[in-house]
């Protein structure tokens, strides 16, 4: 990694006057560690709807306290790469580092000449333990089925219990057996999976792993008070939200050890308000191997902590296995046509065979840490070559789950050697790569946070990233580099919080909780356009609750193909009209959002919605920055 030297000097303090925020001098709107490497980014801007806002930045730089408006560092901006026009951002940039100083406090960037400055931010050793506290609670205003009380959820996001009225998830009923009272099944609990109030149980299963990984990687920073129910329990919260998570898989089981696959859940603001009928749909092999290695995994985690609810899990592991084992090819596709399944959820949970494959390797590595018995060790060696890591030779942040089940493997203390060094060398070759490490050493991207792809869940996608690079640092490999490596990987947590080319922090309603620019609107059902609470922090009585990360920019969002005109009705034309929606058009990648919340025909989904799959990649990247 190469460092990055400026002339940097302290100075004899000195009070600065008419200071007015500006939206080119961009920074982690939260704060940095005191020791971590902290550099303001300044931003011409060159393409893209603010093209014409150009900026050239002052010869010298402060930092000020935020208190006092004393100077108490100073140095000179760098011009990234020789002052050419970044594609990904449309920017012109400079870099103002400010490593060396140290001092806890408040402070801000300042433009001597120009006399603008950052958004205030914070370097102290707890900066981000309120940040992973309001972020990880999303997950406590996503339960289903579960009051959300004022103590904990605050006045404005309290709610009661939703989706166990009549015919709702407590009796649900089958897809396409609606009348068929023998298909009932209690399938409460879990979690909304996102601005939709469905739940998917491959995805849920995912939640769950990634939710023990971020504890295990660093458990001191899951403590016992993040202001949930559970909190003082003397249990981790963050693993009383995975048992809830777990309650809810085990309820979707059945006797057999197939797991239902998907419970589609009806819509409405707030949650405790929708009366229509929850629908659950088949199960299918890769639910049942996706709750399998969740089971397996809790049942490691909750042998210490809760005994009994450990051997429950270890049972219902093993009862899936073996259902999937003599059921390798059943699927079940939700809102298909093709398949008869129309209007059961919203996404496509259904999985390809490389996928299933991957799940059934990942399912024998959980069984065979959690039992040791040679049927998953076996089948675990005589397989995980085909996995895309190794069949591939590839690390991308679209192939997460597998990479991170084959590292985790090497971190056994029963595993083969000699298949564990193969994965890290794998891993390395698939790393140390054009579109992996050599584009963060050669700062490829003036903002630090490079990605290749710029697609829906695009900030989901940051914090993949960013978990790519820490897991040389966890998994010990490439130790030559293991001196930048928290650097590199704390660059995507500082693209959400602000650091980018909109100046804008990615969490919803942050304002109150350390940033300056926070997301407003949030694409949910319950937060919804229009609605007078909850539709816009600022606007609305409350706003969405804070701390959603949401999908970011995404260059293919288009509006429906029926605007402008076919939209069936002139009202609905006159909907596509709502919001200008023509900034998003032909901008550069890193600028292709807008802080909305509209529904169709504006589908700001694309761009606005929040996602569990994205919240827990943040979470497990942000942790490693709590101590």
């Amino acid at each position: 990694m190469k460092h990055f030297f400026y002339l940097l000097t302290f100075l004899t303090p000195f009070i600065l006057h008419a200071q007015n925020v500006t939206d080119f001098i961009v920074v982690d709107q939260f704060g940095y560690l005191p020791d971590a490497q902290k550099i303001a980014i300044i931003r011409s801007p060159e393409i893209g709807y603010d093209a014409a806002e150009n900026f050239v930045p002052g010869r010298t730089y402060a930092v000020c306290d935020a208190a006092t408006k004393r100077q108490v560092y100073k140095g000179t901006p760098v011009l990234w790469n020789n002052g050419e026009v970044d594609p990904s951002s449309g920017d012109k940039v400079w870099h103002f580092d400010f490593s060396a100083f140290t001092k806890e406090g408040t402070y801000y960037i300042y433009d001597i000449g120009k006399r603008v400055k950052s958004y205030d931010f914070v370097i102290s050793n707890d900066v981000y333990k309120s940040v992973l506290k309001h972020a990880f609670k999303t997950f406590y205003y996503q339960r289903s089925g579960f009051e959300k009380h004022a103590k904990f959820a605050g006045a404005g996001w309290a709610d009661k219990a939703s989706h166990i009225k009549k015919r709702q998830d407590k009796e649900c009923r089958e897809y396409g057996k609606e009348k068929d009272a023998s298909t009932e099944r209690d399938v409460h609990g879990g979690w909304y999976d996102a601005g939709d109030y469905n739940k998917y149980t491959n995805w849920t299963a995912d939640y769950i792993v990634y939710l023990l990984l971020a504890y295990e990687e660093n458990p001191k920073a899951w403590t016992d008070d993040f202001g949930i129910p559970e909190s003082g329990n003397g249990i981790p919260d963050i693993l009383d939200e995975v048992k809830f998570g777990l309650e809810h898989l085990l309820r979707l089981q059945f006797p057999s050890g197939a797991l239902i696959s998907v419970v589609g859940c009806a819509y409405g603001s707030p949650p405790s308000s929708v009366k229509d009928p929850s629908l659950w749909g088949g199960p299918s092999t890769s639910s049942t191997l996706s709750a399998a290695y969740a089971y397996a995994y809790g049942a490691k985690i909750f042998k210490k902590i809760d005994p009994a609810f450990a051997s429950t899990l270890q049972q219902s592991a093993i009862k899936a296995w073996d259902w999937a084992n003599r059921n390798p090819e059943i699927l079940f596709y939700n809102n298909s046509s093709e398949h008869g399944t129309v209007g059961l959820a919203a996404g496509q949970q259904e999985v390809n065979d490389l996928e299933r494959t991957e799940k059934k390797i990942h399912a024998a590595m959980r069984l065979f840490d959690l039992t040791g018995e040679d049927t998953y060790k076996t089948f675990f060696e005589q397989n995980y070559m085909k996995a895309r890591l190794i069949a591939w030779e590839l690390v991308f942040p679209f192939g997460e789950a597998n990479q991170d089940m084959l590292l985790y493997y090497t971190s056994l203390s029963n595993a083969n050697p000699t298949i564990a060094s193969h994965i890290k060398s794998i891993y390395t070759k698939g790393i140390d790569t054009t579109y992996n490490l050599h584009c963060v050493i050669n700062q490829k991207d003036p903002y630090f946070a490079y990605q290749k792809d710029y697609v829906w869940g695009s900030n989901g996608t940051k914090a993949k990233q960013g978990n790519i690079f820490y897991n040389l640092l966890q998994y010990s490999i490439m130790p030559e580099i293991h001196d930048t490596i928290r650097s590199i990987a704390s660059a995507y947590i500082h693209y959400l919080h602000g650091r980018n080319p909109l100046n804008m922090c990615y969490l919803t309603n942050m304002n109150e909780f350390g940033a300056d620019k926070s997301v407003t609107q949030l694409y949910h059902y319950w937060f919804t356009h229009g609605c007078k609470k909850w539709d816009e922090a600022g606007v609305s009585t409350y706003g969405p609750a804070p701390g959603f990360l949401v999908g970011g920019p995404n260059p293919a969002y288009d509006w429906d193909g029926c605007c402008p005109k076919n939209c069936d009705s002139e009202a609905n034309n006159a909907m596509c009209f709502e919001v200008d929606v023509s900034v998003l058009k032909n901008q550069p990648a890193q600028k292709s959002y807008l802080d909305f919340n509209h529904g169709w025909p504006l589908n700001s989904w694309a761009i606005s919605e929040n996602s569990c799959g994205y919240q827990v990649q943040y979470l497990r990247l942000l942790s490693k920055f709590v101590q």
